[in-house]
């Protein structure tokens, strides 16, 4: 069957029983080739094969739309029986759903017939997935309606082309310029909310999971990245995944050491709230707190804290071959202390570890990027900065930030053009690397949100051919990508007058990613968070990570 004839049967059908029915028909989507000897060959055919996925796609979305009526109807027969919302008992007990999955469903179902009533339609229509509809949902609460309503028509058009956690992040951004002088508030209110979660695993493994303040959580990221690089010795067999949770778990170490050998000192009101508060999320470890969907249902619900379960059946639990407490993937053992083998750390490393830090062997600080408008640093504004790998923060901690010697800080005019790089004594090559990855934030692949300091920069048209070393013929793409492009048959066109990127499938289907429109986004630019990486980084860290090339933690 040709592409025209799938497309044409595909094409025009609404996603419901006529879709599906379309569908059910096709069967496995062929073509025929002839071979040297003239036999034919019938063969699966990869271009016909993506439409016929999208279409079971669409599907996909309006029977979340539909379960959605279905459950409203539930909850509906329990309005005004009392103040109680006792519908979300019968639905959490018939469809298999937390209390608190079934709760957050309810709230974006009613927001997707209300205030939302253009993203509900886009789902029902089966222009995008649940996932993106929830992403909206949750990112517009704090607006008023007129607010939301405007943001909400950029999230949608953005939707069709972005990952939901690409979509997260822009709807963070969107929000922050909506409404920055609110940004403050929130982070005040959220940062009450900040814990740390246990969750056993099976194999005797277990998820540790914190919830930080963004700048907290960057400081320990690039110290775990900086403490994991420094202590591999030649015959470390560790994956770059490993040493990472081997490092944290000896920064926890190397506290209680601290604490013991030189006493508590300041740790006891260590990243206490000004108002000397420490809430309590009253839960158990390993359950969700209010807000967040440990099991969520077909969908998942989002949880408020930015992390929804990755896929459209959630069941809690880590993706296959993925954990968050030392990852498996590709047949490798993720790292642990029970035994000492081939990639885990040992009780004798771990110890090492720690004297290593003790020995107080001195390190360049761990450099971590903030962009920040000048006019929010002299507080003529409250434009919020953006925070490389996390997006834009409130008013107040881009302020203090901008004022701390430890981080690097670029500061933007009006415009969103750099005036000030914070520091003056890299390379040339140094500086044309840190340009093109102030202008990619990520990986120029479809989809793709591995941060650009850890990508290889390709030439788009190759250096033997003449193609310059510049801006305009650089573009970052992670490791797994940029074989991609060299050895699995997938095509770039470099655009340098817009910076887009357009890609050719094997299966002859195009793709086009857009940088980030810094004319629409004139106050926040994101930053490569190690500025002395050479143009080509080291293997270990480059676009596919040791734990089989995902390129962001879940939510994928």
């Amino acid at each position: 069957m040709s592409e025209g004839g799938v497309g044409a049967r595909l094409h025009g059908v609404c996603p419901g029983p006529e879709l599906i029915a379309v569908l059910a028909g096709l069967g496995p989507v062929r073509r025929r080739e002839i071979d040297e000897a003239g036999v034919r060959e019938v063969l699966p055919d990869a271009s016909e094969q993506v439409l016929v996925a999208r279409a079971w796609q669409r599907v996909s979305a309006w029977v979340e739309s539909r379960l959605d009526d279905a459950v409203l109807q539930v909850a509906g027969q329990w309005s005004g029986v009392s103040d109680e919302d006792w519908g979300r008992e019968e639905i959490a007990a018939g469809l298999r759903w937390s209390g608190l999955a079934t709760a957050d469903r309810l709230e974006v179902a009613r927001a997707l017939r209300g205030r939302c009533l253009l993203t509900g339609q886009a789902l029902a229509a089966g222009l995008i997935t649940y996932r993106h509809a929830a992403e909206i949902v949750h990112a517009l609460e704090p607006l008023d309606d007129e607010t939301a309503a405007a943001v909400e028509a950029r999230l949608l058009d953005a939707a069709e082309r972005k990952t939901p956690a690409q979509l997260a992040r822009q709807a963070r951004k969107e929000v922050a310029k909506a409404d920055p002088a609110g940004a403050d508030e929130r982070h005040k209110k959220a940062r009450k909310g900040r814990r740390v979660e246990f969750t056993p695993l099976p194999d005797g493994m277990a998820e540790m999971r914190a919830i930080l303040p963004a700048d907290a959580a960057a400081r320990l990221r690039a110290n775990i990245d900086q403490l994991s690089g420094r202590v591999r010795s030649g015959d470390d067999t560790r994956t770059i995944d490993q040493r990472r949770a081997d490092a944290l778990v000896a920064l926890a170490e190397l506290g209680v050491l601290t604490a013991t050998r030189f006493g508590s000192g300041g740790l006891d009101d260590l990243g206490a709230d000004p108002a000397g508060e420490t809430p309590d999320s009253g839960t158990p470890d390993g359950e969700a707190a209010p807000g967040r969907t440990s099991a969520g249902p077909v969908s998942g619900g989002r949880a408020r804290d930015g992390r929804t379960p990755a896929g459209p059946v959630s069941g809690g639990r880590a993706p296959a071959g993925r954990t968050s407490g030392g990852r498996a993937s590709g047949g490798r053992t993720p790292a642990g202390r029970a035994a000492a083998g081939a990639g885990q750390a040992s009780d004798a490393e771990m110890s090492a570890l720690v004297r290593t830090v003790l020995a107080g062997r001195r390190a360049a600080p761990p450099r971590i990027a903030l962009t920040v408008p000048l006019s929010t640093v002299l507080g003529t504004t409250n434009t919020p900065g953006d925070l490389t790998g996390y997006g834009p923060v409130p008013p107040s901690m881009a302020r203090e930030l901008a004022a701390d010697s430890r981080w690097e800080k670029w500061i933007t005019d009006p415009g969103g053009v750099v005036t000030d790089l914070g520091r003056t004594t890299y390379r040339p090559s140094a500086e044309l690397a840190k340009l093109v990855r102030a202008t990619y934030p990520t990986c120029m692949f479809p989809g793709c949100s591995q941060p650009s300091y850890r990508c290889d920069l390709d030439h788009n048209i190759r250096r033997i051919d003449g193609g310059p070393t510049s801006t305009k013929n650089l573009v970052p793409l992670c490791r797994r990508h940029h074989r991609a492009k060299d050895e699995a048959g997938w095509g770039l066109v470099h655009h340098p007058d817009t910076g887009a990127c357009t890609w050719t499938s094997p299966a002859g289907h195009t793709y086009t990613v857009a940088p980030p429109d810094q004319s629409d986004e004139p106050d926040t630019l994101d930053m490569p968070a190690d500025w002395t990486r050479a143009l080509a980084p080291e293997p270990a860290l480059a676009g596919a990570p040791a734990s089989g090339g995902l390129d962001e933690p879940p939510p994928f």
